[in-house]
């Protein structure tokens, strides 16, 4: 039978409807935070139960916990942190129990995040547990290096999908497990690339497909490296 989604629950913080209309208005008038694209994609994949169970960026004692221990609080285990960075300006204007209206880079209000906790951190303590360096010439560290001085910590109710240039082959967690039962799989397996599959890949597949009844294939596109295929590339492969 398909696994139950990470943590026993799919999390689901779509708001639709009534709710939605009045959340995006009570977000013309809340303090703004602003998202980059990856950030944007981390409330969006929050909010579908992607990252399920969390319902928001991490508090303190989760980011503790996962770079210690490489699990949450509750010990489910969890290896890489979600967070949400903020500029001192940005925190000056709200605190722990207020709202404020996540907005794209393009002025669109994404969600509404009720925080939590605001708290400071070491940049250098983030980079060396997750990526095991401090060196800048390392994309990750650099983005590390470049974040606020501040987290943010709360949950977070979706208003709008941020842009998607490839909406058509995206699936939430809940198309794909309707997709699968209608399918009749009972099992599953998932394959992850974030460059074109190649031979070798497509014999692994195969072999895989004799011991399950469906092959889950989940392309990874967005930020490269130098040498890395082209987003186009990889999902036509």
């Amino acid at each position: 039978m398909v696994a139950k989604p990470h943590g026993g629950r799919l999390v689901y913080r779509v708001a639709r409807g009534n709710r939605r209309e009045y959340l995006a208005e009570q977000a013309k008038e809340l303090p703004k935070v602003r998202l980059g694209p990856e950030e944007a994609a981390d409330v969006e994949n929050i909010c579908t139960g992607v990252y399920s169970p969390l319902e928001g960026f991490m508090v303190k004692e989760e980011l503790e916990s996962v770079l210690d221990d490489m699990r949450l609080p509750n010990d489910l285990p969890w290896t890489l942190p979600i967070l949400l960075d903020a500029t001192e300006e940005e925190v000056g204007g709200f605190g722990p129990g207020d709202s404020v209206a996540l907005v794209d880079e393009s002025g669109l209000a994404v969600a509404i995040m009720n925080v939590e906790e605001i708290y400071r951190f070491s940049k250098k303590r983030l980079a060396k547990k997750v990526f095991k360096t401090t060196d800048p010439s390392h994309p990750g560290v650099a983005r590390v290096y470049e974040m606020g001085d501040y987290l943010l910590g709360g949950q977070v109710e979706l208003i709008n999908f941020p842009p998607n240039p490839f909406e058509r082959y995206t699936l939430r967690p809940y198309e794909t497990r309707v997709i699968f039962r209608e399918r009749g799989w009972r099992t599953v397996v998932g394959f992850q690339t974030r460059n074109a599959p190649h031979m070798g890949h497509e014999y692994v597949q195969k072999i895989a497909l004799a011991f399950v009844d469906g092959l889950f294939i989940n392309p990874v596109v967005g930020r490269k490296k130098r040498g890395d295929f082209r987003d186009e590339a990889i999902l036509r492969a």
